[in-house]
């Protein structure tokens, strides 16, 4: 939980650190700062190297080697690899998209690992966690520099189709250079709103992707994606319409088995179609419960699809995420969720039966879910460290059950199922209350930072910023009749013990 929050703002951190594996957090400070970019390309390539030398990185060096790096990680300062001087700027502009690159590329090195590992059963649970998290950082280092680089118009914005194979919307696996979407692939994304992630990053392990969905395919060959939503309920869009979406992140995965992929493509557009031609269709499943294949979420369709075309022998995904870091408090029952594990969408990352084969991004988003993560991560945080619970306010209790007496005569359609529990309403409504509030004083104080110093706030300076305004607020008068209520979300969400430490 604590690491992710230290993510810096130097655009290759990840890959200077890498190449210095063995590191010890008291030497931190004697790293030039500014980082040259000679040092960022050195270094990821260095990385890149380690993790192909079996007797530097193997199975049981896996955990150190990867926690080395999020340790050193942690205790940088935050403009450490940003470019301060002209010759600096220049020099990253001209090979910054080689670092992107080979960032790219220990992201699919490590994969390639986890299955060796996994194939020869040496595969620990340590080892997993950190492939989690080196991921993570991976991914956070790339998109910082991709912001960079298009603040400097290295890169342009153009729009594409989800996965187009071309860069800079669409990095590649060069083993699957010119790949097109096939039968049976599966999507990992990360869309713009809270309520799924907020659903998806109950789990104890944690990721950058709150939605799942299969590429369909019909008796004649059209490809469809068939997904869960909460809206709707599961739902069956015709690929290319689905590929205009605005969507993130979509990182792209396949099983190697393509007639078995194309049987779970089948199995899943004919089952998810069937019901929508019978006028039932099938409900959106907030216990988050794969067991139980009646009402389906975004992660049980892939399960669902598999689990049904290999007759039951390949039930996805290998590991599973649990949930226990909320502890006793009610937050996920009142969400619907009552298991102590679930398939996290971002599970099939580390699935090692399924390829990774490409990642894309839409460029205008990446700045608005990097905020909402590091809210997320806040309200999360406080709710286990500092034992923050919402309490029920008349009128959000009110509203949830407007909301749902809404749905129910069908005005508000496109937002809420009817089916929705009144729990789970009302603590979306609680929880995106919150989160609005906090995201629009990062909006706020991201300008600031901005104009001083000359680069964005990285996830680890969004989260100071959180801080900083929950002491503020919670100051501002809770349960305080002096000062009127005067703060903006802890007359309802705060402190069981109500102190503002």
């Amino acid at each position: 939980m604590k690491k992710l929050v230290c993510l810096v703002a130097g655009t290759a951190a990840l890959l200077s650190a890498c190449s210095t594996s063995n590191v010890k957090t008291a030497e931190v400070q004697s790293y030039r700062n500014p980082a040259s970019t000679g040092e960022l390309i050195s270094g990821s390539q260095k990385v890149l190297a380690d993790i192909g030398n079996s007797q530097v990185f193997n199975p049981q060096t896996c955990p150190t080697f990867v926690n080395n790096v999020t340790d050193y990680l942690f205790h940088l300062p935050a403009d450490h690899f940003i470019p301060k001087t002209s010759e600096e700027k220049e020099n990253l502009k001209k090979y910054g998209p080689e670092v992107l690159d080979t960032v790219f590329q220990i992201r699919v090195a490590l994969h390639e690992k986890l299955q060796k590992f996994d194939s020869r059963n040496e595969l620990s649970k340590d080892c997993l966690q950190k492939m989690r998290e080196g991921f993570q950082y991976a991914r956070f280092s790339e998109e910082y520099l991709l912001d960079w680089l298009y603040s400097q118009k290295v890169y342009t914005f153009k729009k594409t189709p989800i996965m187009t194979n071309e860069k800079p919307s669409t990095w590649t696996n060069p083993k699957f250079a010119g790949f097109e979407l096939q039968a049976g692939d599966v999507m990992l994304i990360r869309g713009k709103s809270y309520v799924s992630a907020m659903i998806a990053r109950i789990a104890d392990e944690e990721g950058n992707f709150s939605h799942l969905a299969i590429v369909g395919q019909d008796k004649n060959g059209k490809k469809y994606v068939v997904e869960a939503l909460i809206q709707y309920g599961v739902t069956v869009t015709p690929l290319e319409k689905w590929r205009q979406a605005e969507d993130s992140r979509v990182a792209l995965f396949r099983y190697p088995d393509k007639e078995l992929a194309t049987k779970a493509a089948r199995y899943m557009y004919d089952h998810a179609q069937n019901a929508l031609d019978k006028k039932k269709g099938i409900r959106y499943d907030f216990a988050m419960n794969d067991d139980d294949y009646s009402e389906l979420f975004c992660s049980e369709v892939i399960r669902m699809a598999y689990d049904k075309a290999s007759g039951g022998q390949v039930i996805v995904p290998k590991y599973r995420s649990t949930v226990s870091k909320f502890k006793d408090t009610t937050y996920p029952r009142s969400l619907g969720v009552t298991k102590s594990s679930l398939f996290a969408p971002y599970d099939i990352e580390v699935d090692p039966r399924f390829e990774f084969l490409a990642e894309y991004r839409y460029m205008p988003l990446l700045r608005q879910v990097r905020m909402q993560d590091a809210v997320l991560q806040s309200v999360y945080s406080w709710m286990i460290e500092k034992d923050y619970t919402f309490t029920w306010a008349p009128q959000h209790s009110a509203k949830a059950y407007l909301a749902k007496m809404v749905r129910q005569f069908g005005v508000a359609k496109d937002t809420l199922p009817k089916y929705m529990p009144v729990e789970s309403i009302k603590t979306n409504v609680q929880f995106e209350t919150v989160a609005s509030i906090l995201e629009k004083n990062i909006y706020e104080k991201e300008a600031e930072f901005y104009k001083k110093n000359g680069y964005l706030p990285s996830f680890q300076d969004m989260m100071a910023m959180n801080e900083e305004f929950r002491i503020k607020d919670c100051k501002a008068g809770v349960k305080n009749p002096a000062l009127g209520n005067m703060s903006k979300f802890h007359w309802f969400f705060h402190r069981k013990d109500d102190k503002c430490i």
